[in-house]
């Protein structure tokens, strides 16, 4: 980008020579005016903008300094592919229309600096706070209501009382907050009862590096630090110039408190929760059990070992990354606990389907409810927004937040308006688990047509 703003300032000066040489003569003339004055200042700001977020992204991405993140994130383990594929498979994945070499995955640009600093200024900056609790926020929320119904209507045909575990799954986790925010609930422990077990998911290994290191930072309780969201934002459709060079801080300070509402229970907590005493004492022995699994989401989750292993799965802006959207649907039904005794297995949504380049399939919201219904989810709730939603900062369309007007970054609104929904996989009574024996092999075949969809195959 400075590169490009470089030959752009080029292209100011000598154009303004040659056709403002008679008014750049006159007596009132401002210098400060010119389009190639204000693109050297802003060359020069750029520059240190970059310098900050490069520095940042070392940060992250050097991995935690102690192994006292073990308290938040407990272990980032790696998937193996398919084991049914060939001796090739370390080179080998499924889940991006037929089976492909990584490094022709989608996922290219998707481990880059801009990507670091755009998931970590909309996860854990105070800045994407609205954007956040629009979605993620919903997703705890709906994921809170539908858990205390079902204790409710479950303790109320026992005499038996007792902590439960929840098993969560969050595929396409980026840099982890919504995983965080559900591993942290003291709604769900405290009030529902239960011990969750939250497992995030991403095919990125900087993603999850990057998420290790913003919960060490986040255990540790001494520092923020700077980053520039804006910066590498298409020098297009701006309305006020000085907005790219607005910073945020990070992890935010919801994040910081929802820790220490985890860890700590003191009476300085309950008289102030945005104060702890440094000589407050950790008391709740029971840590959060978040881990994070790097792998792809289609190889990784068909594999018989995942069978009914969650009650719950979350998925925020993630349904739309689905090279053939039925492979994701069967896979949720295979993940999600098919016993008889499961009173929740829920899969919770919210996202566009904006449908990324890979995608084979595109429905439209009404047809991928039919969808649904067919695969055997009974779905609870169902809607689209009216507004649109910032995907990662209000201002981006702007937005109303906190009863304010914000001024937008933007003549074009960049947001979108997220379908939520809330599905319960129904029990037919058949034996399931003995239905979805075969899926990876049936996964396969489909990533096979769907290579042939792509002109990859015979």
């Amino acid at each position: 980008m400075i590169q490009s703003l470089e030959v752009e300032l080029e292209l100011c000066i000598k154009t303004e020579k040659c056709l403002l040489r008679d008014i750049s003569q006159l007596d009132n003339y401002n210098n400060s005016l010119l389009l190639s004055e204000k693109y050297r200042s802003k060359s020069n700001i750029m520059k240190q903008c970059f310098d900050t977020n490069y520095q940042v992204v070392q940060q992250l991405l050097l991995g935690p300094s102690s192994t006292d993140t073990s308290n938040l994130l407990q272990k980032i383990q790696f998937a193996t592919t398919n084991p049914s594929t060939s001796d090739n498979s370390q080179d080998l994945m499924l889940g991006n229309g037929g089976v492909t070499n990584t490094k022709q995955k989608e996922i290219d640009g998707y481990d880059t600096t801009q990507q670091v600093i755009h998931h970590t200024s909309r996860d854990w900056t105070s800045g994407s706070k609205s954007c956040r609790e629009a979605t993620n926020g919903w997703i705890v929320n709906a994921l809170v209501e539908n858990i205390s119904t079902t204790i409710i209507s479950s303790s109320s045909s026992s005499s038996t009382a007792g902590r439960r575990e929840l098993r969560v799954l969050v595929p396409g986790a980026g840099l982890g907050r919504l995983a965080y925010d559900i591993a942290t609930s003291t709604i769900l422990q405290d009030h529902c009862g239960v011990d969750v077990h939250v497992e995030a998911n991403d095919s990125s290994v900087t993603m999850a590096f990057a998420t290790q290191s913003v919960l060490e930072i986040i255990s540790s309780q001494q520092q923020q630090y700077m980053i520039y969201p804006f910066i590498s934002d298409p020098t297009r459709n701006e309305v006020d110039s000085k907005k790219r060079f607005e910073y945020e801080m990070f992890p935010d300070d919801d994040a910081l408190d929802a820790y220490r509402r985890y860890y700590y229970r003191s009476s300085a907590d309950n008289n102030n929760n945005n104060s702890i005493a440094k000589e407050d004492t950790k008391t709740n022995t029971l840590l959060p059990n978040l881990s994070y699994t790097v792998g792809d989401f289609i190889s990784t989750y068909s594999q018989g070992i995942k069978q009914s292993q969650y009650d719950i799965i979350a998925t925020s802006f993630f349904l739309d990354t689905a090279t053939n959207i039925y492979e994701y649907i069967m896979i949720m039904k295979h993940l999600l606990k098919q016993q008889q005794s499961s009173t929740t297995s829920l899969w919770i949504n919210c996202g566009p389907v904006q449908w990324h380049p890979c995608a084979l399939l595109h429905p439209t919201v009404d047809e991928l409810y039919d969808m649904l219904v067919v695969c055997g989810f009974e779905l609870i709730s169902w809607e689209v927004d009216n507004e649109a939603v910032a995907y990662r900062h209000p201002d981006d369309c702007g937005s109303v937040m906190e009863g304010e007007e914000r001024a937008a970054r933007y003549t074009r609104s960049e947001g979108y308006r997220p379908l939520r929904f809330v599905a319960r996989l129904v029990n037919d009574g058949e034996d399931a688990d003995a239905a979805d024996d075969d899926l990876s092999l049936r996964i396969e075949y489909c990533e096979y047509l769907n290579g042939v969809a792509n002109g990859r195959g015979v």
